[in-house]
């Protein structure tokens, strides 16, 4: 948290809090945007028109978040390396605002669930930025791979998007339950969010230097999550935790190659960082007969 913007950051339980959060507070910002733009629409008119995007290889807890948001989350399908780009959702966009629809947030992914693929960022941003939507990351995985010079290209568009969150609990060694999250904008989240009761005020509020985190996510009350990142970061130290995320992609490139050596197998996806996705040759049975 700094002095000289609106930016901020806030630790949430898990992914699904922190894009739970990141759907909840485009949808309240997009309300009220368009209701200042067309005071001749009721807010429930508003409402039933809104949606969102995301790509068919998201994660589930995205088209979750649509449900608990009563938001169509509309999940555009990706390219044929599974990645979702600028142009599939600029042409849903379209479509969209055509038919009388809002619409309100994209979530991309850096690294999918299903084969760790990463979306194209930069052009999904230059879509959103023209057509005023919310840009969230879910990097639950890859996120870890920010810190890896040799991983720089992750990062690529990172400073555009609205927020981003991903996991401690995986590539970072701390305890679950710890998701980081940033807003460009935390205002935007507090706006949404904030509620007032007499039995809530305090003497610092309003003071930026000191964020009221219970205006950032769904709860009211937090768990103290900070001190186990604290210790996890003062033990092993920055290099130490570079250390263990080149590791692990270390013994998934070492795994890659068994599995091109050895030629009842096949890869199914390029390697990405930790994961290797493969399969034997064969009848699918074959492959849920390993499975299991």
């Amino acid at each position: 948290h700094g002095t000289e913007g609106p930016g901020g950051g806030v630790i949430q339980g898990s992914a699904s809090e922190a894009v739970l959060v990141a759907v909840l507070a485009a949808r309240e910002q997009a309300v009220v945007k368009y209701r200042e733009l067309h005071p001749e629409l009721s807010e429930s008119e508003i409402r039933g028109k809104l949606i969102a995007y995301s790509s068919d290889q998201s994660n589930s807890c995205i088209e979750k978040a649509g449900v608990i948001a009563a938001m169509p989350i509309k999940l555009l399908p990706a390219g044929e390396d599974l990645i979702l780009r600028g142009e599939a959702l600029k042409k849903a966009i379209e479509e969209d605002v055509q038919e009388g629809r809002i619409p309100v947030i994209c979530i991309a992914t850096l690294g999918t669930t299903g084969t760790c693929a990463y979306d194209d960022i930069e052009s999904l941003a230059t879509v959103c930025e023209d057509h005023n939507v919310w840009l969230h990351v879910d990097a639950a995985y890859a996120g870890g791979a920010f810190a890896l010079d040799e991983c720089a290209d992750l990062r690529r568009g990172i400073d555009r998007v609205d927020s981003l969150n991903f996991n401690l609990h995986k590539f970072m060694l701390v305890n679950f339950d710890c998701s980081a999250m940033w807003l460009k904008d935390a205002n935007k989240v507090v706006d949404s969010f904030n509620v007032d009761r007499i039995y809530l005020k305090h003497k610092y509020e309003g003071q930026s230097q000191i964020p009221d985190f219970r205006h950032w996510q769904i709860p009211l009350g937090r768990r103290f999550r900070a001190l186990k990142v604290w210790i996890t970061f003062r033990t092993l130290g920055a290099e130490g935790l570079r250390a263990h995320v080149r590791k692990h992609i270390s013994l998934a490139e070492q795994f890659e190659k068994l599995v091109k050596d050895d030629k009842r197998f096949e890869l199914v996806a390029p390697r990405a960082l930790g994961l290797v996705c493969f399969r034997p040759k064969g009848d699918n049975e074959i492959t849920a007969q390993l499975l299991q």
